[in-house]
């Protein structure tokens, strides 16, 4: 069998995910020639990857999206040239895969009595595309659609690809070609058929039963699915339960292009020893740095006695505000094993909360390969859950299992930020959306400032992820954006600071502005056993804005600000 694959590829930060060349090289051997086209921008190193493996690598601008880049492709190899194979594949890069053999899926359906064929359908709907007008009719989904040579030489095939134009709305190529394709090859009387039928009860199932799919033994798996299915970490764990594709892949795909807020809906940032840390071990570490910010003494103490405890190498800063607190921390401090770890002590104005002292020194920190930030913020309640406080809690979380954070930085170079799971306290009051939405502005103005490197759609985001009460550890490579802002440039008011400060936006930056630099976080979460507090933090905030946006609840919050009277007269 003769087939040719036309290949669409498409990265909005120009990469070349390892999904898309694991997906190319163990199916490459189905195919006589690999057209590989590129809608974004590859470099050398890139197109050297797909040498190997593609027999012509095409690079051109994103117009009309995967069908306008398959009708150049058709055109450039020429209708002359096609007519040889056995087998037209067009595939884009939207999927996971292969998840089985693909070649015992091509066996199966080239057996029957079709002339094109796909993986999944879609029902018929009486809707269009959002912004498109008519009805969708039945259809192959188009991330994977197999025609025969029979089909190859038929005018009405090649007449529709010549036909195709560059539209530039995602949901207008759907709405004229996607969905008509099917429809116009069968009013040819050529007949078709996919590997997963849908229903009147379950159709889309490439987005909305993926699980079917995988447990059904689909060779492909949508990377949207994950963004629809109701429990994405089911869908994780059914691909590592039932088949040997490598999840790291898709781990790494959503670490690199969707937003940490997306990453652990999906997978669990669990701080995981890497390998078994070794306290001999810790000699040979790289260069490790503490910034403590001191403003009480008595919670200083209990970081000294932490300190004191620590068998690693580090050296330590400290910021506080006056000079005669910075006489007691030495004073203290010189009775005291961490003594010897002292680097330098700053006095500095209180003004910026921890946050403004510890990137007043950042060039100093920076010349480290890991940070710690901490600060003696008071404790916000001594009734917590289970009587822990609040400050107790990142020590346990952060301090304690020193070696298990050292040791993940040291041997996972990815891991860019390691931040502490939800405060007890905070799971019992949560911080929900609406907060936080008065701080998007500011923060969104700060992202730009910052020339992040990746997009951030804030809007989307019902609940950040980050550190609470901004103590965390980090590679200063990953936080670089933060610390090559001016001072000018972070507007901060004057103590008390309310709740909108952008020091709280900063706060919930800090994980994004990893991702955006290309790391990866860890959460050291909590001894006892619990769904992971971000998410369920995460889940709440999304139904509550659901609700709130609903219709049922904007007429009910207008009925109730209506005077009681009238009331009674509308609703008798």
């Amino acid at each position: 069998m003769k087939r040719i694959l036309f290949f669409v590829h498409y990265n909005k930060y120009n990469n070349l995910a390892e999904y898309v060349i694991y997906l190319l090289q163990y199916i490459k051997h189905l195919y006589s020639r690999i057209v590989f086209i590129s809608n974004s921008l590859l470099d050398e190193q890139q197109k050297l990857k797909l040498a190997g493996i593609c027999s012509s690598i095409i690079v051109r601008e994103n117009k009309g999206f995967d069908f306008g880049a398959w009708k150049d492709a058709l055109l450039q190899e020429g209708w002359d040239n096609l007519a040889v194979y056995d087998n037209i594949t067009l595939m884009n890069d939207s999927c996971f895969g292969p998840l089985c053999d693909m070649e015992t899926v091509y066996n199966r359906m080239e057996q029957q009595d079709i002339d094109f064929w796909g993986i999944t359908d879609y029902m018929a709907e009486n809707a269009g595309m959002p912004g498109t007008n008519g009805p969708l009719p039945y259809h192959i989904q188009s991330y994977f659609m197999c025609f025969n040579n029979k089909i190859i030489r038929a005018e009405t095939f090649r007449n529709f690809w010549e036909k195709v134009k560059y539209e530039k709305k995602l949901n207008k190529v759907i709405q004229k070609y996607e969905t008509q394709l099917t429809s116009i090859l069968k009013k040819g009387n050529y007949k078709s058929t996919v590997l997963f039928k849908s229903s009147d009860e379950i159709n889309n199932i490439s987005f909305c039963y993926p699980d079917i799919g995988i447990i059904n033994s689909s060779p492909l798996v949508k990377i949207k699915s994950f963004l629809y299915f109701s429990y994405p970490k089911y869908l994780l764990q059914l691909i590592q339960n039932k088949t040997s594709y490598p999840v790291s892949l898709i781990i790494d795909y959503f670490s690199d292009v969707y937003d940490p807020s997306i990453l652990f809906t999906i997978t669990d940032r669990t701080l995981l020893a890497e390998s078994s840390p070794n306290n001999d071990a810790l000699i040979f570490l790289p260069k490790i740095a503490i910034h403590l910010h001191v403003f009480y003494m008595d919670v200083f103490e209990k970081y000294a006695a932490v300190f004191d405890n620590w068998t690693i190498k580090y050296h330590l800063f400290i910021t506080t505000d006056t000079p005669e607190k910075k006489q007691i921390i030495v004073d203290y401090l010189q009775n005291h094993p961490s003594y010897e770890n002292l680097e330098e002590i700053f006095v500095l104005k209180n003004y910026g909360r921890d946050v403004l002292p510890w990137l007043s020194i950042a060039d100093k920190l920076n010349a480290y390969d890991i940070v710690g930030h901490f600060h003696t913020k008071k404790t916000l309640s001594s009734n917590s859950y289970i009587g822990l406080s609040w400050q107790q809690n990142l020590f346990d979380l952060l301090l304690v299992p020193i070696n298990t954070i050292i040791d993940v930085f040291n041997t996972n170079k990815k891991v860019g930020i390691v931040i502490p799971d939800i405060p007890h306290f905070f799971q019992l009051n949560p911080i929900i959306a609406s907060k936080e939405k008065k701080l998007k502005k500011s923060m969104k103005k700060l992202w730009k400032t910052m020339n992040c490197k990746k997009e951030l759609d804030f809007r989307d985001i019902s609940a950040f992820i980050f550190s609470y009460g901004t103590m965390f550890w980090y590679r200063p490579s990953a936080l670089r954006p933060l610390f090559e802002l001016r001072t000018e440039d972070i507007d901060i008011p004057e103590e008390p600071l309310p709740m909108t400060c952008i020091l709280h936006g900063i706060e919930r930056l800090l994980v994004y502005i990893a991702w955006s630099e290309g790391y990866d976080c860890r959460i050291s979460k909590h001894t006892v056993p619990q769904l992971s507090a971000f998410h369920n933090n995460m889940v709440v905030n999304k139904y509550i804005e659901k609700i709130k946006n609903s219709k049922d609840y904007k007429v009910g919050k207008f009925i109730l600000m209506i005077p009681r009277f009238i009331k009674r007269i509308l609703l008798g």
